[in-house]
């Protein structure tokens, strides 16, 4: 019996394989999440908005040009003369140059730090569309395998229930086997409906982080090792991570913008020093007088002198919120440690499951060898060979999902070091195959 299912499911095997001749490969999917990713492209916007903090702050120290024209009308009420009125045009042209502004200085060196954080925000934005996509991708992974085995298990079922209906009526089964069998068939049947729902929802998830229709997956290769963390020290991840992290990094940023504003607002209290320049020619007045220019030219300090307070409660709200960003680093770098920490115990785990679990599927190989060999003599009988095989079934679904899993923890622990790019997308490509591996072959 095991001979003729092992064979139906390498029929099944050809028919997944030739689905899966263009099979998408996990870069092609990553790129195309984060080309659809709204996060990223709003991520993506507002560094461009950052990139313009620079030339902003840098305009506001550079001299000011302005020019202007108007027309006015004029009338003279003079006593004991008549009334007179007239039109005159005239234009002006305006210089202004700052000498002295503490906060406009202030203003262009955090216009610096503002951009650096938006292009850390889009770095993080692109490397947590990454992740997502690719955990996507091997959730879809999994549940294929999990439909997989529930239906060659049913295969089994339905090829064991032939062979009791000929037993019974050669006396050599009981209608009890038969009973038994068609129950766990219809166990089975109900397993297989779940998993469909679960597959179904999977690649909903994934058509919703690329924005393309579901296209078969290219599948790990059960022949090549899994890769290894380089380091393979959990202490120097934990640092990477606290100093390197995107979300340390932001967290870093801010608080040099808020170190900033307290400068901004204690600068309020320095002069502002400065020099204006005018040019104002006017027109004749319609022939009533002769046209006059005037120039003008300022050298201008402005002193604070009393303000009402306002200018030390900006001070004040400056210093608090500056040290609200100085805890928030902190939350963030230890927050930071303990996600690395933990990836990479995940990372281990998955590793060391899959070892083990690659030992549990020969046993199970074993298993199932000697309960046919006890159902051929009648120590055993047909339904033990059937939970013997999805035994097995099981057990290298689990091992394909613990490699997935072991995949994915070292993707994330890549991602808390602010470490993970398309580097690390194409060597795990190298993984997968554009086919279905054996149901039999240990991964």
């Amino acid at each position: 019996m095991i001979k003729r299912c092992l064979a139906v499911c390498a029929c099944a095997a050809l028919l997944v394989e030739s689905g899966h001749a263009r099979a998408v490969d996990l870069l092609s999917v990553v790129e195309q999440a984060v080309d659809h990713d709204a996060s990223v492209a709003q991520a993506r916007a507002s560094y461009e908005a950052a990139r313009q903090a620079v030339p902003a702050a840098r305009g506001a120290l550079l001299p000011q040009l302005s020019g202007g024209w108007g027309r006015g009308y004029n009338r003279i009420d003079t006593e004991d003369f008549p009334r007179s009125s007239y039109w005159q045009s005239g234009w002006t042209v305006s210089l202004t140059q700052p000498l002295f502004d503490w906060t406009r200085w202030t203003t262009y060196q955090q216009a610096g730090v503002i951009e650096a954080r938006g292009a850390v925000e889009y770095g993080g934005a692109r490397q947590a569309s990454m992740l997502r996509a690719a955990k996507a991708y091997f959730d879809e992974l999994a549940a294929e395998d999990d439909l997989r085995r529930v239906e060659d298990y049913l295969v089994a079922i339905d090829v064991e229930i032939e062979q009791l209906h000929r037993r019974r009526d050669a006396g050599e089964a009981t209608d009890i086997d038969l009973r038994e069998a068609q129950t766990l068939r219809g166990e089975v049947v109900l397993q297989r409906r779940a998993a469909q729902n679960a597959l179904q929802t999977k690649r909903r998830a994934l058509e919703q982080v690329t924005g393309a229709p579901f296209e078969p997956l290219a599948r790990l290769n059960s022949a090549t090792a899994l890769p290894a963390a380089a380091p393979a020290d959990p202490d120097a991840w934990a640092e990477q991570a606290r100093e390197h992290g995107f979300g340390v990094q932001m967290r870093q940023l801010d608080m040099q913008i808020a170190q900033y504003d307290v400068s901004k607002a204690q600068a309020a209290h320095y002069p502002v020093a400065g020099v204006t320049a005018t040019y104002s020619p006017a027109g004749a007045a319609a022939g009533y007088a002769r046209p006059t220019t005037t120039t003008t030219a300022m050298f201008t300090v402005t002193i604070p002198i009393f303000s009402g307070g306002e200018l030390q409660a900006k001070v004040r709200t400056s210093e608090a919120l500056e040290d609200k960003a100085r805890n928030g680093l902190l939350s963030a770098q230890r927050d930071a440690e303990a996600a690395a920490r933990d990836s990479f115990a995940r990372y281990e785990a998955g590793r060391e499951r899959t070892g083990m679990l690659i030992d549990f599927v020969e046993s199970c190989r074993d298993t199932l060898t000697a309960t046919q060999a006890g159902d051929k003599v009648g120590s055993r009988t047909s339904t033990d060979v059937l939970r013997a095989m999805n035994a097995l079934y099981a057990a290298q679904r689990d091992l394909r999902a613990a490699r997935y899993d072991t995949i994915v923890a070292l993707l994330q622990l890549k991602a808390d070091t602010a470490s993970l790019d398309t580097d690390d997308i194409v060597a795990v490509g190298t993984l997968l195959m554009g086919q279905s591996p054996s149901h039999n072959a240990p991964m």
